[in-house]
This record gives structure tokens, sequence and C-alpha cells, in this order.
């Protein structure tokens, strides 16, 4: 048939299913549709994608999580990971779903989301951040809408962040450090049966608290340390393979390890065979949960009566104190080791191309870190606040 002067196919069935006869039949109903100005061809096609994607909210974000499990969901075309995957649905359910679930996604208008946002951005116990990791969801969700074209442009853009989330700028100082350093080391040492735990107020177990030493010697991120396999160590030439899957950049991240984190991994050996480096406490084939890693440090905090800090600070720490006047480590290759992207005053592209993991510099950088934080305790510390600001001290 003829459509706006193209011509269009359009299968009716197939033979012995249907017959001449029928097919004849919509055939002269389709003329009819075409002549009224109609496109059944198109019409088709749209109806299999309203299959694909449903009509409520509520369905469209389950085909847009089914689509981001296989990294067809837009963007990158990469796979959601895991972790991704659940906070979105932990955010959708907790939020989203009971206001807006029930509506149909075609309908939803920028005066809707609007209104949304606002009603988070006036609840107390929500904070600036997590009000905007609720609004990108929404975002995505709406993007993968007009990625399906089921919607020509997305309503959520620029609405989602109606508060100006704070500035991550926490940090451990080294009185702070040292404190938390002995703490941790006290609290992996072996118990020996019948003997009371060494820190009774943190309750800190072992693997915990070597997993922590661990991210504080690496910095790395602590869902990277807790999943870490004993197969991705090389101890002979002491590197750490972080394998892409796991790696926040989505690629490999070699990380070199310093005598005192090949300590660690020593002493971690000794409480386990297990598969995992740092396994869970009950149960050895499954690995540590990284929420035990920020528990047991506001833990300690609280016991040595130090601010509210978390391992991700850790990080902010070492790459504050590595950069200051005191070691002087260019700022590039503190975010090759924290497994960042970034480049040194280059082009964006750069990164696509340079695949050199600068291994030699990284493993002098970590060594100094490490030295850095076995000799806080043999230092004279300076008195003030413990957590202080991201500003380089003069």
């Amino acid at each position: 048939m003829t459509v706006a002067g193209k011509r269009r196919r359009l299968p009716l069935g197939s033979y012995p299913g249907l017959k001449l006869s029928e097919a004849r039949e919509k055939a002269a109903a389709l003329r009819v549709g075409v002549v009224d100005g109609g496109d059944p061809a198109e019409e088709r096609a749209a109806a299999r994608i309203a299959a694909r994607t449903g009509e409520t909210l509520d369905e469209l974000f389950e085909a847009y999580q089914s689509a981001g499990r296989k990294g067809l969901h837009g963007g990158r075309g990469r796979p959601k990971t895991p972790k991704a995957i659940t906070v979105e649905e932990s955010c959708w359910r907790l939020h989203i779903r009971p206001k807006l679930g029930d509506r149909k996604f075609a309908e939803l208008r920028r005066t809707d989301i609007k209104a949304f946002m606002r009603e988070l951005a006036s609840k107390a116990d929500l904070s600036a951040a997590y009000i905007a990791s609720i609004g990108g969801v929404l975002r995505a969700v709406f993007a993968f809408a007009v990625h399906e074209e089921r919607l020509e442009i997305n309503p959520a853009i620029g609405l989602t962040r109606p508060l100006e989330p704070k500035t991550r700028d926490r940090m451990f100082d080294d009185e702070a450090l040292g404190k938390i350093w002995a703490a941790l080391v006290q609290a992996s040492a072996p118990r020996v049966k019948g003997e009371a735990r060494p820190d009774m107020g943190a309750r800190l177990e072992p693997t915990t608290a070597l997993a922590l030493r661990f991210t504080l010697l690496t910095l790395c991120r602590r869902s990277e340390i807790a999943g870490a396999r004993s197969k991705e160590i090389d101890e002979k030439n002491a590197v750490w393979a972080i394998p892409a899957e796991r790696s926040k950049g989505r690629r490999m991240h070699l990380v070199p390890l310093s005598a005192p984190a090949l300590q660690v991994l020593k002493e971690a050996r000794k409480l386990s065979d297990s598969d995992f480096v740092f396994p869970a406490a009950e149960e050895a084939e499954k690995p540590l949960p990284p929420g035990a890693m920020t528990l047991a440090l506001t833990r300690i905090c609280e016991r040595h009566g130090l601010p509210h800090g978390s391992p991700h600070d850790f990080r902010r720490s070492g790459a504050t104190t590595l950069t200051s006047e005191r070691y002087s480590v260019r700022r590039f290759f503190v975010s090759k080791v924290l497994g960042h992207s970034a480049n040194d005053g280059g082009a964006d592209v750069t990164g696509v191309y340079d695949r050199n993991d600068y291994l030699p510099e990284k493993r002098t950088t970590l060594a100094t870190w490490g030295e850095h934080i076995l000799g806080i305790g043999e230092e004279k510390k300076p008195t003030g606040d413990n957590v202080v600001s991201m500003r380089a001290r003069r």
C-alpha cells in the first residue's frame, strides 16, 4: 500500500494460519484507514514499542531496569552495575513510586515534576544530595523514554536538583588518622580464645579492621576493598589489579602495594583461607559488606571523640596531604592513584587513547603515603579540630 506517496509493506499473517479471504478483508480495512490519513505500519511499530515500555511510569521504570542490565537503556551502552540497580530501585520504591508510579508517563508535565521535587525538598530528613539522587533516577527513566521514542523531550531536565548539594570537604588530619590507625592495628590483632576483644567500645572484627587499614593505605574505594579477591593480587610484583567490572571507571585499575599494605595482606591470610581477601565475619564464602566498614569507622570516631567520618574520607585526606607543600606530589599522579580518569591539563579526548597506567609514579606516591601513615605516631601532632577543610594547609 502507498502512504503519503511512499510505498509501505505491512505483513498481514502467515498462510495457512491466515486464509486468503481473511487477508483480503484485513487489507481492505487497512486501505480505509490509509484513505483517512492513517499509517498502519507506523501504528503497529508504535504498539510494539508501547508493549515494551508500558504506559505507566512504574512500567517504564521496570523496562528501564531490564534494559539497563544489558546496557540497552541508552547513554554509553554499558550494563548497569548491581549496586547502581539496587540504589535506583531503593529510590524508586521509597519515593517515586508512591507519588508518580501509577501515572501515565506520557501525560506527566514539567509542572508535575517540579511539584514532586519541591515536595521532596520540603522534607527535613532528606539531604540535598539524596534528593538530587532521587531526581537523577527520575531524569534517567524519562531519558530512556526519549531513547525508546516514546517521548519527544525529557520533562525532568533542569528540575531534579531543587537544592544545591553541599560539597564534600570532610577529611581527617594527622592527629585523627593517628588515633584511627592505632585503633585499627589494635583491633586487627589475632584474638586468643577466651580473651576479651581489644576494643570493646568499637566492637571491631579483626577482618573489618584489616580491611580499613588496607583502605587507608591504598586510598581505594570501600566497595573495591570489600570485594577484593586473592587471585587479583600479585604479591611477588606487589600489584593489585582491580578488574574493570568492579572499578568505578569501568577499566582495570592497577594499585601498587606498599610494604605496609603487603603486611596487612599477610595478616589477613592468617585469619582466613577464603577466596576473598576480607571475607564476611559469618560467611567466609561471601565478601565483607562495605557498610560494615563504614559502621566500624563510625564507632571508632565515637570511641575516640573524633567528628564523624567515612572510609571515603581517607581518599580525600590522602589526596590533600600528598599534593600539599609537604610532599608536593603532582595532582595528576594522585588522580591516577585514586583511579580517576582526569587529565593533567590536556584535552579530554586524550584519555581515550592514553592507556599508560603510570605504575612507577603511583608506586612512589603510595609508598610515600604508607610511610606517612606509619610515621604519624612518631611526630608531635598539632592541636585543633580533627576534621578540617579540603584546603591544603600551609
